[in-house]
């Protein structure tokens, strides 16, 4: 193929150049006519040889250039299309749209979490009323109490649940989870209040207060009376628990001793060997015989008094200072009043 670019010299295709200046004859001129049509024939037939010894890559190179012109039609009317798009839906409106979307999602997305979150907390405190029915069952009352106080907490309870009321925009579970607390606490609070009541007995014909240290009731057997104080205590119920005792020991108890009408005796029951503690104890209060009218002795009085408070805070209250608080809170005020109207009016007047 390098043949084919080489520069064609005229004067050497004829038989007898002469100088380059002198004229061409009508033989050379058709002498030069002839060889250069066998020359252009020569060239053709180079040209041919060529193209057809590298067909393969000349096909290659039209069908290449046949898909590049395709492909720029395409992506032509592409960047046309988009053109068109963008003039007649601005960017903007699309890119707002998108953002929405993606808030709205992200506030779906927390408020399907914090419905999982508050399902289990409900399922967890629902498990927690399950604990405290089967402690009270297998008679522990005071980690039933304690489970009830906590879940008095986490539902906020007000009280001991009586007024409780639905609180406006409060999930309906919160109110049937209360409601169960009520119900819940009313259990626990009867089932203690019944054993205060076997364990403290006031004998009335025999002017006695009896206390049990241990109760058997509602199958649960060997129940303890400072376990029983240990869950009033813990689920609140401790001055209403004690309010009835307090009652019957002024009644009973302090109101014949302030009056000098009686004076206490206590009966200490013998140690169970098989059980480690003592079964009983008994407070007898027993009439006096050197009554003188109206006459009050103070000492006696006072001295009564504190082996009175001495045998409820031992037998009673088990020397626990809060116990003992919340007896005298009870008992004090008609006390203070008997102890008035019996001895100081007395002495005053």
């Amino acid at each position: 193929m390098d043949a084919l670019f080489d520069k064609i010299n005229v004067r050497d295709l004829l038989s007898s150049p002469d100088t380059p200046s002198s004229p061409l004859s009508a033989p050379d001129l058709r002498l030069l006519i002839s060889r250069l049509d066998s020359h252009s024939l020569r060239i053709k037939s180079t040209v041919q040889s060529y193209l057809i010894s590298h067909h393969a890559d000349f096909s290659s190179l039209f069908s290449e250039c046949s898909d590049v012109v395709s492909r720029s039609q395409r992506l032509s009317d592409d960047i046309v299309a988009l053109l068109n798009f963008i003039s007649d839906q601005p960017i903007e409106a699309d890119v707002g749209r998108v953002v929405r979307e993606i808030g709205e999602k992200r506030r779906e997305a927390r408020e399907k979490r914090e419905i999982l979150e508050f399902v289990g907390v409900a399922l967890e405190l629902d498990k927690k009323f399950g604990m405290v029915k089967e402690d009270l069952k297998n008679g522990k009352v005071v980690e039933a109490a304690e489970g009830l106080r906590e879940l008095k907490q986490a539902l906020g309870v007000k009280g001991n649940g009586d007024a409780e009321t639905a609180v406006e925009g409060e999930p309906v579970v919160y109110g049937i989870l209360k409601k169960q607390w009520t119900e819940s606490f009313e259990e626990i609070q009867e089932l203690l209040l019944r054993f205060m009541e076997h364990s403290v007995r006031f004998e009335q014909e025999g002017n006695a207060v009896h206390i049990k240290y241990r109760m058997t009731m509602n199958e649960i057997d060997g129940l303890e009376l400072q376990t029983v104080l240990k869950a009033m205590d813990a689920v609140g119920i401790l001055d209403y628990g004690l309010a009835k005792i307090a009652d019957l020991i002024t009644k009973y108890v302090l109101t014949p001793v302030v009056s000098c009408r009686a004076s206490p005796s206590f009966v200490e029951g013998k140690i169970n060997q098989d059980m480690g503690h003592i079964p009983e104890a008994v407070l007898k209060i027993v009439p006096s015989v050197d009554s003188e009218g109206d006459k009050v002795d103070g000492e006696i009085m006072y001295s009564n008094i504190v082996q009175i408070i001495e045998f409820i805070n031992k037998f009673l209250c088990f020397h626990n200072g809060s116990w003992m608080r919340c007896i005298g809170r009870l008992t004090w005020p008609r006390m203070s009043d008997m102890i008035i109207s019996n001895f100081l009016s007395k002495v005053c007047y």
